[in-house]
């Protein structure tokens, strides 16, 4: 506390007027236990010091100041005793030990403010545009009273209050008193720009002037940002083939970013976390990192978009987007397999010489594609040639031709052809055909009739 300079004064009365002698001022304290009236408490063990005054006004109604005043440092109360040494006219005299009106009371004002953010530190982070709230304490932890307290927060205004807005404010005894400690909170919305605003809490003592205490609290702006380029932006790739990405992601704004992780829902294989890249886990600001990835059989065109995500100190998370479009050459021409077959039924016979053989030709496209242009020729039996045209996978056509005539055996070849696209099939398929000779019919004989006519007689 500061030091105050106490003094006394001392009348006396019942003398004579012309007194002379010295008036010795003690002072005892600070008192122990105040609350008690002992002679102990002027003590030798309490002596402070003395001052003096030399009588030379009389003793008969005249009053005397102490001189020179004497500093105390302790707040507490304090006794004076005053003592006459008397003269060849008026007798010594004593003020006793706690007399009315000399027992001052030295008392050490103070009043102290805490201002911090609601989770009790100092500083505060706010995303830009947020709002900031602070708990503001303020206490009486001095040894006196003190009206009309208020606190003022340049800074932020909302947190002024005086006893209109507390009523408490209007008197605060010293704590441990429940009325010498008053907590409330409040707030500034729309901060936009870190700033330290400090709270002042003023109040007036029972005598003296008022007393002040302040408090600071900073208050930290942040604007987080992350970004991500997906390169390159377009690209073409054969069908079924494999792109190739770099993608790069970094910290553009003003504060750490943890758990920073890409996603890529068209192409999961370009996904990273913290637990593929170590560096992912906290990212400073101006931090970045970049890496390539692929997506294999690619088979249509698409774009697709990676996504940066990043969780600052406060706040949600903070995100940020590219896109990069694919296109996809033509698929290669499908691989077919064409193919033909013939059948020609009866695979052997017999016919008599001159006779006519007769067929059954059955043609069938027993490859994966459409045939067209599907031709039978078969030289031996021209009546066997056919043209049949188009036929699908799987589908079959048979029909009967005949060979008239036969007189000589022969090996029957019939050739079936066909086309998918450029490339020609053929098939053929043998009928061997026997002549045999005419059975001998013997030549029927016709018998002549002879006359029997009896002949003419004669004489």
């Amino acid at each position: 506390m500061p030091s105050v300079d106490l003094t006394d004064t001392a009348t006396l009365s019942g003398g004579t007027s012309d007194a002379t002698g010295t008036i010795t001022f003690t002072l005892y304290g600070p008192d122990p236990t105040p609350a008690s009236n002992s002679e102990d408490d002027c003590a030798p063990a309490n002596l402070v010091d003395t001052a003096s005054a030399d009588v030379n006004k009389g003793a008969d109604g005249a009053s005397y100041d102490s001189s020179p005043a004497i500093t105390v440092n302790e707040p507490g109360t304090y006794h004076w005793v005053a003592s006459y040494s008397g003269d060849n006219n008026n007798k010594g005299s004593e003020s006793t030990c706690g007399a009315d009106g000399e027992n001052p009371v030295v008392i050490a004002p103070h009043i102290s403010v805490v201002k911090s953010a609601t989770d009790k530190t100092d500083e505060q982070v706010l995303r830009n545009g947020g709002t900031a709230t602070w708990s503001i304490q303020v206490i009486n932890d001095g040894d006196s009273n003190l009206s009309n307290v208020v606190v003022t927060d340049a800074l932020a205004p909302g947190c002024a209050r005086t006893s209109a807005d507390i009523a408490g404010l209007a008197l605060m005894k010293p704590a441990p008193d429940p009325s010498g400690t008053i907590t409330y909170t409040c707030t500034l919305a729309n901060v936009t720009a870190s700033f330290t605003n400090t709270a002042v809490a003023t109040g007036t003592p029972e005598v003296g002037g008022d007393v002040t205490a302040e408090d600071t609290s900073h208050v930290t702006v942040i604007n987080p940002a992350i970004s991500v380029s997906k390169t390159p932006h377009t690209q073409t790739v054969a069908f079924a083939g494999t792109v190739t990405f770099t993608i790069a992601v970094k910290n553009t704004g003003d504060a750490t970013l943890t758990d920073v992780h890409v996603t890529d829902a068209l192409a999961p294989g370009c996904a990273r976390t913290k637990a593929e890249i170590p560096q992912l886990a906290s990212m400073a600001p101006g931090d970045e990192l970049s890496y390539s990835c692929t997506l294999a059989n690619v088979t249509a065109n698409f774009t697709n978009v990676a996504v940066a995500i990043g969780t600052p100190p406060v706040g949600g998370d903070v995100s940020a987007n590219d896109s990069a479009a694919v296109t996809v050459g033509p698929p290669p021409p499908p691989v077919t397999h064409p193919a033909i077959s013939i059948v020609k039924n009866p695979k052997s016979q017999t016919v008599t010489s001159g006779g006519t053989a007769t067929f059954t030709i059955t043609v069938t496209n027993t490859g994966d594609v459409a045939l067209t242009d599907v031709t039978v020729t078969d030289p031996l039996s021209p009546n066997c040639n056919r043209t049949i045209g188009t036929l699908a996978p799987g589908a079959s056509t048979s029909y009967t031709c005949t060979r008239p005539n036969v007189t000589a055996s022969f090996n029957n070849v019939a050739v079936v052809t066909g086309k998918a696209g450029a490339t020609t099939v053929t098939a053929q398929d043998t009928a061997p055909v026997t002549a045999k000779a005419k059975p001998f019919v013997p030549k029927k004989v016709v018998p002549k009739v002879v006359s029997h006519k009896r002949p003419k007689a004669t004489g």
